[in-house]
């Protein structure tokens, strides 16, 4: 009792903070306070409403883990109503999508080696992509001029390599080869490539160059033998039209004939499934999601909440109604909450640092604490955290927050003794990419003063 009325006195007492040192008062918040109890260690600015770049996608991974579960799968199906005779399906095959954030080609290849497999040799109809899942994806507003870029794609019931396609690059008889992974039969690929004298690849973009235009995609460059194997992506077509390509040619791939058309339609009430998968469980795509940050995922994440809870017809605002009655469930405040789309790829989402820290703090008390924890970069080792706060590896797990204007920090420290520490600390300026130091410096000192205060206590 006497050590635990220490330890609240140390806490209370160090919630009197300074600015933090590097930083005018008015560019950070932090909040940080212990899991084993209700006292709070540090805070300043800690209510003020901040936008916290991705690791709001914290938040989007407690609810979801809190709603769905860790195992909760999504399902992606092919119905037909039509007669499957001597091989051939007489009529349309609909893909019902329902946003598998992890759906790629060897998966999809599967399934339809497997509907090979039950029997339908030919596709007499069309390809009809059935997208009823989403109502409404949400926005990503301010990044127009990101828009080739994969941070930016969209979440989408028929997502499939989170709409890239690779280039993958080796040497053909000592010649440069390149190939397109999916193949996909609008395009064309002009392979100039040159054999290239480089002792080493690198990263293989500064040696090749890549042009799209509507029918071919040319690659030329000088390519070192050390690229054989490389790869880089490039972003092309819209997601339907990527769909329905890449389920063409893994189709004909495996001897597959037809469709004789793509579309997009609802799939009838009457319809039969000849074929149903589940995805990777959300523990592996939140994975993903934190420790790579990946925003389409994190979006995908979010939207799952609305698509299985439909209420008022739109799927974002049925998700974030999720999030906000889990809030409100667990006693949390969310006056400071804005959610655009729940990754932070948003230059409107807000919330505080304490309510990002609550949020933390309850994750670590309830039954999914160690799944969520175990999505979070390593300090030092890796993910988005690899080359980070190296001085705190193997006892500081936090998700980072990247925008022009914002850097953060969110996570859990572990002393040696077993006591939790969360920590979040977000920085609001313009001057944020040259605060990164500061921030992790600050991370630093809440660390350092937090376990002096357990060695004080008796």
């Amino acid at each position: 009792m006497k050590r635990t009325l220490t330890l609240l006195l140390l806490c209370a007492a160090s919630t009197q903070a300074a600015v933090p040192a590097g930083f005018r008062a008015n560019e950070v918040a932090i909040w940080a306070a212990p899991v084993e109890n209700d006292s709070v260690f540090d805070a300043w600015r800690a209510d003020t409403p901040v936008n916290p770049a991705s690791t709001m996608k914290l938040l989007t991974s407690w609810a979801a883990l809190n709603r769905l579960g860790p195992n909760y799968r999504w399902k992606t199906e092919f119905k037909s109503d039509a007669p499957l005779e001597n091989g051939v399906l007489r009529g349309d095959l609909y893909w019902v999508g329902r946003g598998d954030p992890r759906l790629d080609s060897p998966r999809l290849a599967e399934m339809l080696r497997q509907l090979r497999l039950r029997g339908v040799q030919r596709i007499e109809g069309s390809l009809l992509l059935d997208k009823r899942a989403y109502s409404n994806i949400g926005s990503a507003d301010g990044f127009a001029g990101d828009a080739d870029r994969v941070f930016t794609v969209p979440p989408d019931t028929h997502l499939l390599n989170l709409k890239v396609a690779w280039l993958r690059y080796g040497f053909d008889g000592g010649k440069p080869a390149v190939q397109l992974d999916p193949p996909l039969p609008q395009f064309t690929l002009d392979n100039q490539l040159q054999a290239g004298s480089a002792a080493s690849c690198g990263d293989v973009r500064q040696h090749v160059k890549v042009a799209v235009d509507e029918r071919t995609i040319r690659v030329s460059g000088k390519l070192p033998q050390g690229c054989d194997g490389a790869a880089n992506y490039v972003n092309v077509l819209d997601i339907n039209s990527f769909a329905s390509q890449s389920f063409r040619a893994l189709w004909r791939g495996l001897g597959g004939e037809g469709p004789a058309a793509v579309g997009v339609a609802a799939a009838p009430a009457g319809a039969r499934t000849l074929l149903q998968q589940e995805s990777d469980p959300l523990t592996d795509v939140l994975t993903d999601v934190n420790k790579h940050s990946n925003n389409t995922m994190a979006r995908s994440v979010l939207l799952a909440l609305g698509m299985e809870q439909p209420q008022s017809g739109n799927t974002l605002d049925d998700a974030v109604a999720q999030v906000r009655g889990l809030l409100q469930s667990k006693g949390l405040a969310a006056d400071t909450l804005v959610l655009e789309n729940g990754a932070g790829l948003s230059r409107r989402e807000r919330i505080s640092a304490r309510l990002l820290g609550e949020v933390l703090r309850d994750a670590a008390r309830g039954p999914y604490g160690p799944e969520l924890a175990a999505t979070l970069p390593l300090a030092g080792e890796d993910g988005t955290l690899r080359k980070r706060l190296g001085s705190f590896a193997g006892s500081l797990r936090m998700k980072t927050g990247t925008l022009d204007d914002t850097r953060a920090l969110a996570g859990y420290w572990q002393a040696p003794s077993g006591q939790r520490l969360v920590i979040v600390a977000v920085v609001n300026s313009p001057r944020a990419s040259e605060l990164t130091p500061a921030l992790d410096a600050a991370v630093g000192d809440v660390i350092r003063r937090y376990q002096a205060s357990l060695l004080l206590a008796p």
